[in-house]
């Protein structure tokens, strides 16, 4: 299942205001975007992959759950 175009909008929008952010306290960029990405395609489908980047409580996989977070509670009116 592949998440609505509104929600993977919403969730881009969010990670491109914050990169700016994210590149000062030196994350790691490519990571956070695997897992962004996975997020975005899979929607829960590849749960086993998404909760293995989740149990290695990495600073990237603690922003991630902040950007969708963030990315969930941003209504846009069509």
């Amino acid at each position: 299942m592949v998440t609505t175009m509104v929600d993977s909008q919403k969730l881009w929008m969010v990670v491109k205001r914050m990169e700016p952010h994210l590149i000062r306290n030196q994350a790691n960029m490519e990571k956070l975007l695997k897992m962004l990405m996975i997020h975005d395609v899979s929607n829960g489908d590849s749960k086993e992959l998404w909760s293995e980047f989740e149990n290695n409580e990495t600073y990237e996989a603690k922003v991630a759950h902040a950007i969708i977070r963030l990315s969930n509670q941003i209504e846009i009116e069509i």
